[in-house]
């Protein structure tokens, strides 16, 4: 059927159903002859009750498909093609969930504003002034490079003259679609018609989630366009990362993050006062408990028990918070990066391994290859 529709070939529709061209044999002829007789030409026709075969300027076309059903059903007909028309069709109105939530998200709110202004350098020379939430995303504007298309976006974001008018025609219950009339169509006018209905009933499915974007978008529409842009960055990708300091979306767990500081390369000695240079990690910590510091990336030290991703680290003494604050979060990557760093004592080795080879060695994490 979507092949029909994307080419060129003429279709009929009657009485909401939709006709194929009839191809002939000797026998079709003499069938198609038998249900002709009690029927009327298509021009002509008024009969609300559709016919099985139909004639349309010397052509026979056959019922096919009702366009109601097709339209009910597309969904599970073409799940695919349908995915695409609903997210290009939320996508225009910016209304995927992620984008108005973004703006109330407590957990993101927390790391742009409070723990992301700690880590990162806003002044030049030794003064370090405190900065409003305004000039924090100003500051991000010019550390992050944000692609065009989110700045065009924001205008759309703010522009909520078409989601009005879509609000106030659900509310007065105005017809989302018409059914095409009855006449020939070509297959693409047919799809672009269904296109267009399939776009409407998405809108019409979304009338809650159209009521609350239009109330949240209220609440930014003087704002400025740019830093609206930075939220819509964020919303798409989930992660910016400014001067060693930042953040990903934790795919796990809806609306949650790791922040994270690298560690840069740094030196640590063995028992024979020996170095070893450590390459650069990300010493995080979740949003989402529990609230200890790790290294995301796949990685090897004495400090961690094994060499892979994720891994937590030891640390003794460290009691990890029980609530996700700005301060919690600073002294839990502070105090993962301070172990990662400083906390490895060679003449004491300890930890999970050590630096070096002792005589009683049992081969676990070699760290010969870090050896300067």
């Amino acid at each position: 059927m979507w092949q029909l529709l994307d080419s060129d070939l003429e279709l009929v529709v009657e009485s909401d159903f939709i006709y194929l061209p009839l191809l002939f044999d000797p026998e079709i002829e003499k069938e198609t002859q038998v249900l002709l007789q009690t029927g009327k030409p298509l021009e002509n026709s008024r009969q609300p009750e559709p016919k099985t075969i139909i004639k349309h300027k010397d052509r026979h076309f056959v019922k096919a498909l009702s366009i109601q059903s097709l339209l009910d059903n597309y969904p599970a007909i073409n799940s695919y093609s349908y995915r695409q028309l609903r997210n290009d069709c939320l996508r225009k109105y910016q209304l995927t969930r992620d984008v108005d939530d973004i703006f109330f998200d407590g957990p993101l709110r927390t790391i742009l504003f409070q723990v992301m202004p700690y880590f990162i350098k806003k002044n030049r020379g030794l003064q370090r002034n405190k900065l409003n939430d305004e000039k924090i995303l100003d500051l991000i504007l010019e550390k992050v490079s944000i692609p065009a298309r989110y700045f065009k976006e924001a205008k759309t974001f703010q522009d909520l003259g078409p989601l009005r008018e879509i609000f106030k025609d659900l509310e007065d219950q105005q017809p989302i679609f018409k059914l095409p009339e009855n006449g020939l169509y070509s297959g693409p006018e047919l799809r672009d018609w269904l296109h267009n209905a399939v776009h409407a009933k998405v809108l019409a499915n979304e009338h809650h989630r159209i009521a609350e974007a239009l109330q949240i978008r209220e609440q930014f529409s003087r704002a400025k366009p740019e830093h609206i842009a930075i939220m819509l960055y964020i919303a798409d990708t989930g992660s910016i990362e400014i001067d060693d300091f930042g953040f990903t979306r934790n795919n796990s767990y809806k609306g949650e993050y790791f922040v994270y500081k690298r560690t840069r390369d740094y030196v640590l000695k063995d028992y024979y006062a020996r170095s070893y240079l450590f390459p650069d990690c990300r010493v995080a910590v979740s949003t989402y408990t529990p609230f200890r510091p790790f290294v995301i990336e796949k990685y090897k030290h004495p400090f961690l028990l094994g060499h892979k991703a994720g891994q937590e680290i030891c640390m003794r003494n460290f009691v990890p918070p029980n609530e996700l604050t700005a301060q919690n979060v600073i002294r839990t990557i502070e105090e993962g990066l301070t172990a990662m760093r400083y906390g490895y004592d060679g003449r004491k080795r300890n930890g999970y391994h050590t630096l070096d080879k002792t005589w009683v060695h049992i081969p676990t994490i070699d760290f010969e290859d870090y050896r300067i």
